[in-house]
Formats: structure tokens, sequence, C-alpha cells
């Protein structure tokens, strides 16, 4: 892409770099010499109170080392111990993603169970093993079926009970936190923290700086810590050496969806084909052969819509992907 490209897709007046994007969630929530940020997320997601958290919370070193790609370390986004009282560590992870990775969720299982031993001494009792908790904030369901905005999940054996609570995963839909702040379409019963907690989600998903300072300005905390939060999300915005490096990476995202619709759409096709040909010769009559291929038209599509839907792209991104209305694609998928 030329330097002239780059210019054109710079952000437009209103518009922000979303949190989403790792590199400005680190920023905002990575900062040791302001952890004002990541002491009002972490007191939201544990439910508790502000001060109990303020001033006993600490970094914890990012990269780890990964044997399968020689010396590369991988990085991990916010890894928080505790000090003093309180026991245990906990992962922040940002997939800034329209679509669920397997790979996203080994990555991170990955982290946890390295975090979670890490410091344990050969021959340590394995009861001391710090409760670990990995929050992942994604623009993507995990449990496609369920489709829960914040989705605990624990390690259980084939019968289903949990065996530890010591490491547990905290799945949060903030494209879905986002849309519930701005459709009002969540109906449960919710506390104030969980409250917070959407409004944090959708701070956290927006582009826009409008919705950003609206988000910050409801949620229950101290002026002080939301003066920040704006001021550190207003001087990310000016930087224009940072809106590049997102645009970049906008970019990228953009060919790795079409390389997948495309490779998706190709073998949807060449099946569809085969089966209406196969159909058409059966029949041994032209209109017989055309009935045939126009099933297998459809049959092309409902295959294409349905290999992406269990890959957990939205009815959005495959509206966007076809050229179809939503309600079009859940037509075709409900046919027989």
């Amino acid at each position: 892409m030329t330097t002239l490209q780059k210019k054109k897709l710079k952000l437009k007046k209103g518009e922000k770099i979303p949190l989403c994007y790792d590199e400005c969630f680190k920023i905002m929530f990575a900062n040791p010499n302001r952890m004002e940020p990541l002491t009002l997320l972490l007191s939201k997601i544990l439910k508790v109170e502000y001060e109990e958290l303020e001033g006993k919370i600490e970094l914890y070193p990012l990269t780890l080392p990964n044997e399968t790609i020689g010396e590369k370390k991988m990085e991990r986004d916010v890894v928080v111990k505790f000090k003093e009282d309180l026991n245990g560590k906990i992962i922040l992870e940002v997939n800034f993603r329209k679509q669920f990775y397997e790979t996203i969720i080994n990555r991170n299982l990955n982290y946890l169970s390295e975090v979670a031993s890490k410091g344990l001494k050969s021959g340590d009792d394995y009861d001391k093993i710090e409760p670990t908790l990995l929050v992942n904030f994604n623009t993507f369901y995990v449990d496609n079926i369920h489709k829960k905005i914040f989705d605990y999940y624990y390690w259980k054996n084939d019968e289903g009970y949990i065996l530890t609570e010591k490491q547990k995963i905290l799945n949060i839909n903030i494209a879905k936190c986002y849309k519930t702040c701005y459709n009002k379409t969540y109906k449960a019963p919710i506390d104030e923290e969980e409250k917070d907690i959407l409004l944090l989600s959708a701070a956290i998903y927006t582009n826009k700086i409008e919705e950003f300072n609206e988000c910050i300005e409801k949620i229950k905390a101290k002026r002080k810590v939301k003066n920040i939060m704006e001021e550190v999300s207003s001087r990310m915005n000016e930087s224009e050496t940072l809106q590049m490096r997102y645009v970049d990476f906008l970019d990228e995202t953009r060919k790795i969806n079409r390389s997948i619709i495309a490779d998706e759409t190709r073998k949807a096709r060449k099946k569809g084909l085969e089966q209406g040909l196969a159909e058409g010769r059966a029949e041994g009559r032209a209109e017989g052969r055309a009935s045939g291929l126009a099933e297998g038209s459809l049959l092309k599509e409902k295959e294409i819509i349905l290999n992406m839907l269990n890959k957990n792209f939205t009815y959005e991104l495959i509206s966007e992907a076809t050229n179809l209305s939503e309600e079009k694609i859940k037509e075709i998928v409900k046919s027989k």
C-alpha cells in the first residue's frame, strides 16, 4: 500500500482508534506509572471496591518463550499479580477479530497454564498453584450456541464436574456489550458492577470519540480516573504513527477475511455444481439438468453460509461478504 493510499485511510472526524486494537489496550491498561484505568477495570470484573485494589496490583512480565517458534517470544496483552493479602493473577486479552479462530483459544489456554504454574517448584504441592483468571475481551462469540455476553468456563471432566476453580476463563463479547448499551437490549437483571462492565466493554469496542466519552461518563468511578482515561484516549488518537499502524492492521485483517471467504466460496461452488450436474444427468432431460443446477446453486449458497457460521462469522459479516440481507441468509439456512 502506498503512502498516498494510507493517508486516504486515516481516521475520519469524530473517529478514534478503538481500545480493542491491542496496542491501544496496552497503552491504556498496562502502564506501570498510571495504574488507575487498570485498577478500575479489575474492580468491576472482580466486583470489589476500587479502594480495595488500589496500590495492591502489579504488572507481570508480558512475554513467555514459545519453543515451537524458536527464539520468538509470544506476548500477552496484560497480566496482573496481586500484592499483600490478595491472592492470584489475572490475564487480560483483547481479541480484535470479527470471527472466531481456534488458534486464539489454544494460545490463550497456553497463557493460562503458563501463568498459573509460574513459580511452582519441582516437588511442590499442586495446591500451591495460584488462582488465575483469564479474561478475554472478544469481538465474537466463543460459544455460538449459548451466545452469552459474559460467559465463565472452568476445567471439567467428561461428566461435566468442575475439576478446579483455581483456573477459570471469563469471555466477554465486547461487540455485543456495545450493541446492548446502544440498543438497550439487555433484559436480564444485572447489578451495578455488571452494568459498568457493559459500559467499559462498549468503551473498549467503540471507534467513536463521543461514544467513548459517553460510556466513561456513565461508569460509577472517581472523576480523577475518568479524566485519566479520556486524556489517554485523546493522546493516542492524536498519534499519526499509531493511526498508521492501526490502518495497516485493518488492511491485513481485511485480506485474511477475504481469503477465508474466497476459500469457502470455492469449496461450496465446486460441491454445488457437482451435485447439480449429477441430478440433471440422473433426470436425463434439459429441464432436469437446469433444475439440478439451480438446486446446486442454492446448495452452494447454503454451504458457504453454514461453513462461515461454523467458523463463528457473524450474520453481519456474512451479509457484507455475500451481498445478501441478514433476513435472506437466515431464510437460506432454514431451507431444506
